[in-house]
């Protein structure tokens, strides 16, 4: 767990489900066709996909009151050709919080606590970022 001063970066459960998809129903706040959500039951097992990558993969909680507002993830990965032997310190990290917590710097807090995570306790040597024009 990742603690800042109003934020929790936590692995997710399954109580996370009807957040979750209150915020990945919206098309502003998915990038890609594949994570918009239609249910709570979808939620449910993009939940589950996400409690297996919990060493990477986080839910945004506000602290004050335990709503799940997002999630910020990012997975080792090389750049070197020689993929066999090489050393997986770079990531790319990807986040996504409800619209009705846009503005308010949460995610600029979350991803600073995140990058300090990587750097610090995993390793990271890289972070890159790229992001949609529309977002």
């Amino acid at each position: 767990m990742i603690k800042t001063s109003r934020l929790l970066l936590r692995p997710f459960c399954e109580e996370d489900a009807a957040d979750v998809y209150a915020y990945l129903k919206e098309p502003m706040v998915h990038c890609f066709a594949c994570m918009k959500l239609n249910t709570v039951a979808e939620a449910k097992a993009a939940i589950k996909e996400k409690m297996e990558h919990s060493e990477y993969c986080f839910a945004i909680v506000l602290k004050e009151t335990g709503k799940v507002i997002g999630e910020i993830s990012a997975y080792p990965e090389t750049s070197a050709p020689d993929k066999e032997n090489a050393v997986h310190d770079t990531f790319s990290p990807c986040w996504m919080l409800n619209k009705d917590y846009h503005g308010k710097g949460y995610a600029y807090e979350a991803a600073c606590a995140f990058f300090d995570y990587l750097f610090y306790q995993k390793g990271a040597r890289r972070i890159y970022a790229y992001t949609e024009d529309y977002n």
